[in-house]
């Protein structure tokens, strides 16, 4: 089921891919945006991380931390970005719990969407390290949640098909609300 905003963000404890704690809770007092993708190996996915890689820096400096979610295995998450380092935290669940808590969905139509129309996409998600691999989770839709400082889901982005996201745009909006 598909969040509304403004609700309270659904608390996770889990760890990242390289075994370190992570806890919505410890991101209180801080801008939060969620973001997440099919696998480490979707071009449609890398071009989007390629782009947050190259805004990270400044949405740091204006107290925005970035947390991603990966259907893949932890291990295939760190052998694709050993090649492509990232500076944000990445999160292995590939048995979708925190995929489920979010109600990240899953439309074979909205797959179907992105390869008819969003050809250009994965063209540059091919270029920035993307190779398509058997994924038993093909069909889920990326899905982006802006969490404000005292932990409430602000604005929320289920994609239309598997290469949406929320723009940039409305995340240089969030930032700089007060």
């Amino acid at each position: 089921m598909r969040i509304k905003a403004p609700e309270k963000a659904a608390g996770f404890n889990t760890v990242d891919i390289y075994d370190q704690p992570i806890r919505l809770d410890d991101y209180l007092g801080t801008k939060v945006i969620l973001s997440f993708f099919r696998d480490a190996a979707c071009p449609f996915c890398n071009f989007r991380i390629y782009e947050m890689t190259h805004q990270y820096k400044a949405w740091q400096q204006e107290n925005l931390e970035v947390i991603t979610f990966f259907s893949s295995p932890a291990h295939e998450v760190k052998a694709h970005v050993a090649r492509y380092p990232r500076p944000f935290r990445m999160v292995s669940d590939p048995h979708l719990d925190v995929y489920n808590q979010y109600g990240v969905e899953h439309s074979a139509m909205a797959l179907l969407k992105a390869l008819l129309f969003r050809m250009p996409r994965i063209y540059r998600g091919i270029r920035t390290g993307g190779r398509p691999r058997p994924n038993p989770h093909v069909k889920l839709v990326p899905a982006d949640f802006l969490i404000d400082e005292e932990g409430r889901i602000v604005d929320t982005w289920y994609g239309r098909n598997t290469s949406d996201h929320i723009p940039l745009e409305r995340i240089e909006s969030f930032i700089h609300e007060t």
